[in-house]
Formats: structure tokens, sequence, C-alpha cells
């Protein structure tokens, strides 16, 4: 067994060597309001089909929810700066995450409450839809193994929304790993549900995005915030030159 030091959602992280074979386990205090991310990542990965790690057990002991996923051997997380070789399985990987049914059974919520506070009955019109969304999409949810294709892990913010919404999220993440709008959203255009949506939805999305973020910023003291709520703004503006 060893620990994990990586990521921010879960106080206990380990690894766990087992005769059967290696597990990540995710621990959080046995309280309703904080097992219930957890509840959600562990339910929605029992239908990943291959593009996260599988749920393998959960439990409740000792003042703590367990969560056991599959282990990614040999894996890294992905680099979106521009001229990554990564860019296009993670393109992929989106694609692929577009084409999953919706689980029955598990407690999701709506694109447009998460945007609630940040914009008009108009604006989160544009965000509503029945697909099944991861909505963190920042690199180190995204595992990249030295063969193979890319999976998501960390899927406790999963929404229901409209299809193209993952990849509009992406595209503020690339903007924030150094590349400018255009090209952000040229690779966002390689998932064809982002390429079909309406511009005005994408730029209602834009600001609402600009909106969370700035409200983020101002609540964390996360060292990557910042960069991250600067590139939302940048690709605002990308949408609406004069603002």
């Amino acid at each position: 067994m060893s620990h994990v030091t990586e990521g921010t959602n879960s106080p206990l992280s380990l690894r766990l060597d087992t005769p059967s074979g290696t597990l990540f386990v995710k621990g959080v205090p046995d309280a309703p309001a904080k097992m219930a991310t957890q509840r959600r990542e562990y339910a929605i990965s029992t239908h990943l089909r291959g593009l996260g790690p599988a749920a393998r057990w959960q439990v409740r002991t000792g003042g703590w929810h367990l969560a056991a996923f599959e282990h990614v051997d040999h894996a890294r997380h992905a680099d979106y700066r521009p001229g990554s070789a990564d860019l296009p399985r993670v393109a992929d990987l989106l694609v692929a995450v577009g084409e999953l049914p919706v689980p029955e059974g598990v407690e999701l919520r709506q694109a447009e409450q998460r945007f609630g506070a940040y914009g008009t009955a108009q604006q989160l019109r544009h965000v509503a839809g029945r697909a099944l969304l991861h909505t963190d999409l920042n690199p180190g949810n995204v595992l990249i193994p030295e063969d193979g294709a890319a999976s998501l892990v960390d899927w406790g913010w999963a929404t229901l929304g409209a299809p193209w919404l993952d990849a509009a999220a992406w595209a503020v993440w690339l903007v924030a790993s150094d590349h400018d709008p255009e090209s952000a959203h040229g690779w966002a255009c390689r998932v064809p549900a982002y390429r079909a949506a309406d511009p005005a939805a994408q730029h209602a999305y834009a600001r609402m995005s600009a909106a969370m973020w700035a409200d983020i910023a101002q609540h964390s003291s996360a060292p990557w915030v910042p960069r991250v709520a600067a590139a939302a703004r940048d690709w605002a503006a990308h949408w609406d030159p004069a603002e």
C-alpha cells in the first residue's frame, strides 16, 4: 500500500496492492454531504465502458466512505500545450464520452443548475440537455497510457447538459495551457457535437464560464485558479471582442 499525493477532491488517496490486482482507493469522511460526490463518481464509473477506471467496490467503515477503482498502470496526465501529441487523443476521448448513455439511477445535477448563478434564463437554456458530461477537464483528470486510448478520472461532478459542453470546457483549459482562442476553438471543433453547436450557445457558455471562474478565483487560494480564470475571460472575449 502507498499513499498518492496528487488530487484535491479526496482527503485520502492510496494505491492498494491486492492478490487480484492493484487498486486506487479514495476516501472521504462518512457524512452525507461529503459522500455525495464520491458516491456519484463510483456509480458513474460502473458505466464508463473503458473510458475511465472501472469501479471495484465501496464500503463505509471506521467513519470513512472508501471507494476502490481499477488502477491505471503506466499512465501520465495529459499535456494540453500547443503541439502536444496528446491533443488528438483527448479529442477522441471526448467524442467517445459523448456516445455514453446516461446511466439510470444516478443522481446528476443539470448544467443549468450548475450555471444558475452566472447566467440569464436565455443563456441557461443554451446549456440544458440530456447528455452525460464530465465537466472537469483539467489535464490532471485525463490519463494518457503508454499505449491505448486516453481515459477520464474523477467523475464526481458528472452533469446532464448540452452534448458539446465538455469540449467547450476543454477549450478553456487549452487557453490556460498557452493556446490562443482560435487554436482552442479548432481543437474543440474536433468534437462533432461542439462543431454543430449554435455559436450563440457557445457564446452564452463562454460568458457564464468566465463569470463562474471569476467567482471561483475570489474564493480559492489554489495557485492555478487565477490562470484558468484569466483563460476563461480571454475565451469569452474571443466570442465578443467588444467586451
